[in-house]
């Protein structure tokens, strides 16, 4: 656990030092360009790559016992190379249609969204697999050269070919190439995956896959039109400059999230995992309940204390000329919570090997999302887009945990736990949010300062509430 946390901890700091470095380089219009770029890179990895990384983290555990996991995943890199073929064409024919990607070259936008596409997917299954697999000395090691990487070939980018948001994109597509053929040496060159002669893919292997792998993405299609597919009409509607601005503020909230995300997935994803693949049928019963357990209070905190520090994290974490997007930072802790939420309750689908139950509720998630949305946005403007996100996903979580699992015994939430807590980190919120407008946020201290005293709170909060969960794990590994 020490060893994931401090390698964590260090991750986050990178991330948040690149995000710091890329908005004193970049431009808001350049910050667009980039949000539009990853947005389109995104529709392709979460509808056609995603839902088969979710059936190879699956069956991992099985595969690398069974001594096949190298052979299926180069099958899986051969249908890597299919996507990208596609991606290429269905680039080509939107360029002819029209579609505008912030201004960059269709040349830049393939190289760029198809490498990602590739590479990109290499790391993100190789390197979580070595924590799943239980090394995570390893899985530490190389997301951290991953992001060092990737921060030090954009800034040189940048520095010697000058500020474009494809320069800093082609920093971090160089960063995942090299780091893509290193954790495919140090996974596959370990004892524990060694190579067996699999059995052949069958007509039935490949039907229970698709059964699998279908309604995940359609879902999460409709997950990348209810969180991300809207940024091309705020380009359109408001400008590319304004999205940059936008794109900031949210994305800034959206790391911090992710942030708490990670960590918590990291530790207790993983069991998750050995408890649905279990032999004893209560403890799959109850690994759901297990996760939430934790999942909630944690995003709980999270979003409170992003919401109680939004005033003056733009000013310590983002470049002058996005300081103004504290809005857009609380807004995008909502939605990303919301975000988070959807994707718990939704594990429940891959325990019951039963994704096909995730459609309906995204749908109805996008439909409300793109409702709110051109309901709201003549009257709030930009606004009207993180707050459209949040109300589509609190839709599907109540769809989902108030119909869809609706008779599902062993989907508890402890409610008579969480609601006093929630009520006391709100208050919290409310009232550090308020004192920073008697603050002079200008100097540059106060705002540094400000952060520390929200985390120093918010950490005593979290070993209150979280404590027993993580002593469980840790006696429970």
């Amino acid at each position: 656990m020490l060893i994931t946390l401090i390698g964590r901890l260090v991750q986050f700091a990178l991330m948040f030092a690149s995000v710091r470095i890329m908005t004193q380089l970049l431009s808001p219009a350049d910050m667009g360009r980039v949000a539009l770029i990853t947005t389109a890179t995104a529709l392709f990895a979460l509808f056609l790559v995603n839902p088969v990384g979710m059936f190879f983290n699956r069956r991992l555990h099985a595969w690398v016992q069974q001594g096949v996991a190298r052979v299926r995943f180069h099958l899986y890199l051969v249908y890597l190379a299919g996507v990208c073929l596609f991606a290429s064409g269905a680039l080509w024919v939107a360029a002819r249609l029209g579609v505008d990607i912030g201004g960059a070259s269709l040349t830049w936008a393939a190289i760029l969204i198809c490498g990602s596409i590739f590479f990109s997917t290499m790391v993100q299954t190789l390197v979580p697999s070595l924590n799943m697999v239980g090394r995570p000395r390893a899985f530490i090691a190389l997301t951290l050269g991953t992001l060092v990487t990737g921060l030090v070939a954009s800034v040189l980018l940048i520095h010697f070919t000058g500020q474009s948001a494809e320069h800093w994109l082609t920093g971090i597509l160089l960063a995942q190439v090299l780091f893509s053929l290193v954790s495919y040496r140090v996974f596959f060159g370990a004892r524990t995956a060694k190579t067996h002669e699999p059995s052949p893919l069958t007509a039935d292997k490949l039907r229970q896959m698709a059964k699998f792998c279908g309604p995940i993405a359609i879902a999460v299609l409709l997950q990348w039109a209810h969180m991300q597919g809207y940024r091309f009409l705020l380009a359109e509607r408001f400008g590319l400059a304004q999205l940059g601005l936008y794109a900031a503020g949210y994305g800034l909230a959206a790391s911090l999230m992710s942030a708490a995300e990670t960590i918590l997935t990291t530790w207790f994803q993983p069991q998750f995992y050995r408890d649905v693949n279990a032999e004893d049928p209560l403890r799959r019963d109850r690994a759901w309940a297990t996760y939430a357990s934790v999942l909630i209070p944690a995003s709980l905190l999270a979003v409170t204390a992003l919401i109680a520090a939004a005033p003056s994290l733009p000013r310590v974490m983002l470049g002058p000329a996005f300081h103004g997007v504290s809005d857009f930072v609380v807004l995008g802790a909502l939605a990303e919570w919301a975000r988070m939420m959807v994707g718990m309750i939704g594990l429940n689908a891959h325990r019951h090997m039963a994704t096909r139950a995730l459609i309906v509720p995204n749908i109805l998630g996008a439909l409300a999302t793109y409702a709110a949305f051109y309901a709201l946005a003549h009257t709030i403007g930009m606004a009207a887009a993180p707050l459209a996100v949040f109300l589509g996903g609190l839709s599907i979580v109540a769809f989902l945990y108030g119909v869809t699992y609706a008779g599902d015994a062993h989907m508890t939430i402890d409610f008579p736990r969480l609601l006093p807590a929630t009520a006391t980190m709100a208050a919290c919120a409310a009232l550090a949010y308020a004192s920073q407008t008697w603050l002079d946020l200008s100097q540059r201290s106060v705002p540094l300062l400000a952060c520390l005293g929200i985390g120093a709170v918010w950490s005593l909060l979290a070993w209150r509430l979280l404590k027993p969960s993580f002593m469980n794990r840790a006696q429970h590994p």
